[in-house]
Order: structure tokens, then C-alpha cells, then sequence
């Protein structure tokens, strides 16, 4: 009998390996074919098999259920059949969608502290991506109560944090009224147009996404919501595509600058072109402000015409000022404070936080290498206050390193 059990001990073990090896197969082989996705030209993703992906995915899901990694895998397989890219966002799917959803869900469940390699989003900004595309696609489709249960589904499900949304309401209120906000990434775009539609938090101030300016929809929705105008027709505007470009001389009113090829140094993607139309036609008449989400190849070049305000940078073509200590250490410590909301099993969130003390940190490196020792270290008694590594953990080891050498630096100018 011994010998029986025995028998069928390693049986059952050989299987269970067995099963292993072949999930440990299929979660690799589909992480392999999904990350082809980067290599790719724009017209071979358009034709990408995500559902091969899926099939996959599932496939290991159904040998390993509690594998957090094949199911952030397979909602991102999922969400790219939804819509690949802005283009398709107005017509997304909701089955597809809740088909996402569930496995980000269900990420958060299994490791609330996802902490392998993301692809672009942790689980919980991605559900705020995900259910604020489908508000987008209700928006533009005239169905606003649709979009306002899409918006709080997404809150409901996990997306749409404390911490991020009333770190938007910051963004917001440092705009003034009637201005303009170019918006980029979507844990700045969602949240704002979260505010806007559930709650209708600053709707004077008009959030304009910079990315979203390639699409040919987008541009169309804007001029029917009268929230901005362009210099040229739609009918043109439609047509525009990225065309040859050299560093070109711009002049509106009585300012000037240059506006450089803001892709492969040689081109201006078709978003750029729109983006100028638009700058034309306000004329500086209306205050322009940009998340600090914003890369600085999506700003057409007025960069060193922006000046900080910590949570927005506001376009000063004519009079470029900084931030009194005062006023800087007023609006720092209204961020800091925001530790109290952050997602602490959230990368992203911890990582937008960290923007703020990194922010910080070069602040207190500035003032004590010009020998401003006692703001540096009344800087430093905020960071203490309100953002410490014990209430909120940095992002990255380095970042720890730098505030312990700023100590000793202050340590050593007494």
C-alpha cells in the first residue's frame, strides 16, 4: 500500500511540475509576442494579433488562476483589442472594456502592490485610462450619462484615486478662469475631465490634450463644444498630416520664437500643426497653462517661455517670472499634504508624488550651494512634515540617497 501512495505522490507531482512548466511556457511566449508591439511600424500594429495574445494568456490563467502577471497581460491584450490607440477611442466596446477591467480588478486582488514591470500603466491607473476613454467615447457620441457612470464605474472598480484626482484640483485651481489647460497623459487628462463632468469642478478652464490633437476627431469635438478655435478650417485641419520641417520663425502680436522639428529633427507631427493653428487663433488672448505631465517635444518649442507654478507651468511669452520662497513654499506644501491620499500600493502614484520632492530636493541642492541655509532647511522641515519615506516610500533608492547627502550638506554648513 506504501508503495501505491507512493506511486501516486510523484504521479501527481509530475503533473503539477508539468503544468507549471507549460503555464511558466505560455505567459512567456505571450509577454514575448505583446512586447513585439514596440518594434513594430504603425501599420503593422494595426494589424497586431492581440487575440492570439489573449488565447494565450487565458490558456495559462486557466493552469495558474492567482498569476497576477498573465492577467495585467491579458487586460492590456484586451484593451488594445478595444482600441488600440486615441484613434479608435470614440468607439470602444463596452464588453471589451469590462473585459479589462476584470483582470485589472483582479490584479489588485491578488497583489494590491503590483510590482513587476509595467507596460505602461500599474493596474490602477490603467482602470482610470480605460474607464475614461469610454466617458471620452460617451462625450463625443452626446451621451452624458453614460460618460458620468463610466467615470464612477471607473472610481468604483479601483481608477480615479484620491490622490490623483485632488492633485488635478490643484491643477485646476492655479488656472485662471477662462484659460486654457493642454493637458497630456492620462493620469492628468482623465481625472480632469473626471472633475469636470461628475463633478463640475472648474469648467471654465478648458482641457485641451495635446496627444489627442493627432486624431482626426478630436479637433472636431473640441470646435463643436466651443472650447477652442483654430486658424484654419476643419476641412483643413482634417487633412493635416507630420510633414518636413525646419526650425521656423513664429510671430504672434508682438512675439516671436522658433519653432523646431519636434520629430527625428526633422518633422512636425500632424498634433504639432494643430496645436500651432490653435496658438494662432488665441493669440495669447486667453491664459495657456500645461500639466507638467507634458513632454517638452509637445510644447512647440516655448518652453523657456514657461513659468512654474508647481503644478502647472504657465506660458509667459512677455514677462517670464519664479516663485518667491514664500510662494513656492506655499505651493509646495499644499502638494506635500496630499501624502495623506497616495495609493501607497500604487507605482504611479508614488512615482507623480515623487515628481514634487524631487522637485523639492534640487530646490534645497540650489539654495545651499548659494548659501541660503536657512530656507534649505525650511524646505527640508516640509519634506520632513509631509512627505517622508515613512509616509510615503520613494520611488527609487537614488532618490533616498540624494536627501541624505542634502542633510549632510546642511549638517556641514552649520
Amino acid at each position: 500500500m506504501k508503495t501505491v501512495f507512493t506511486i501516486i505522490f510523484i504521479f501527481l507531482l509530475a503533473i503539477t511540475y508539468s503544468q507549471s512548466e507549460d503555464y511558466q511556457v505560455l505567459l512567456d511566449s505571450a509577454k514575448t509576442m505583446f512586447n513585439r508591439e514596440r518594434e513594430v511600424s504603425q501599420e503593422e500594429l494595426d494589424t497586431f494579433n492581440y487575440l492570439k495574445i489573449a488565447s494565450i494568456l487565458q490558456q495559462a490563467i486557466d493552469l495558474n488562476p492567482t498569476n497576477a502577471e498573465a492577467h495585467y497581460y491579458l487586460g492590456y491584450a484586451y484593451s488594445r483589442i478595444n482600441s488600440r490607440d486615441a484613434r479608435s477611442m470614440i468607439d470602444m466596446n463596452l464588453d471589451l472594456l469590462l473585459k479589462s477591467s476584470k483582470e485589472f480588478e483582479k490584479v489588485n486582488e491578488l497583489t494590491p502592490r503590483y510590482n513587476k514591470d509595467l507596460i505602461i500603466y500599474d493596474p490602477y491607473s490603467k482602470l482610470t485610462a480605460e474607464w475614461g476613454s469610454m466617458a471620452m467615447s460617451y462625450l463625443y457620441n452626446n451621451k452624458k450619462d453614460s460618460a458620468i457612470w463610466a467615470f464612477k464605474q471607473g472610481k468604483k472598480r479601483g481608477g480615479f484615486g484620491d490622490f490623483i484626482l485632488e492633485l488635478n484640483k490643484s491643477v485646476l485651481d492655479a488656472c485662471e478662469k477662462n484659460s486654457i489647460l493642454v493637458s497630456s497623459g492620462d493620469n492628468f487628462t482623465m481625472p480632469l475631465w473626471y472633475l469636470q463632468t461628475v463633478c463640475d469642478y472648474r469648467k471654465d478652464v478648458y482641457v485641451i490634450d495635446v496627444n489627442l490633437l493627432n486624431t482626426t476627431w478630436y479637433p472636431s469635438y473640441l470646435l463643436q463644444n466651443k472650447q477652442v478655435t483654430f486658424d484654419l478650417p476643419i476641412e483643413t485641419i482634417d487633412t493635416i498630416q507630420y510633414k518636413k520641417w525646419t526650425d521656423s520663425l513664429i510671430t504672434i502680436n508682438d512675439f516671436s520664437w522658433t519653432v523646431k522639428p519636434s520629430y527625428y529633427d526633422q518633422y512636425l507631427l500632424r498634433g504639432d500643426q494643430v496645436f500651432l493653428s490653435l496658438i494662432k487663433q488665441n493669440k495669447f488672448q486667453r491664459n495657456m497653462y500645461f500639466t507638467i505631465g507634458c513632454s517638452e517635444d509637445s510644447k512647440l518649442s516655448l518652453s523657456e517661455y514657461l513659468t512654474s507654478l508647481l503644478v502647472v507651468d504657465k506660458l509667459t511669452p512677455f514677462s517670464k517670472t519664479i516663485l518667491t520662497q514664500k510662494e513656492y513654499k506655499k505651493s509646495i506644501r499644499k502638494v506635500l499634504q496630499l501624502s495623506k491620499y497616495v495609493n501607497l500600493n500604487s507605482q504611479d502614484e508614488i512615482r507623480i508624488y515623487d515628481i514634487f520632492r524631487y522637485d523639492v530636493l534640487d530646490k534645497i541642492n540650489k539654495l545651499l550651494d548659494n548659501d541660503e541655509k536657512k530656507k534649505a532647511k525650511q524646505l527640508l522641515k516640509l519634506l520632513d512634515k509631509y512627505a517622508n519615506e515613512k509616509q510615503v516610500p520613494y520611488s527609487s533608492q537614488q532618490a533616498i540617497k540624494s536627501l541624505d547627502y542634502l542633510r549632510e550638506k546642511i549638517h556641514n554648513k552649520n
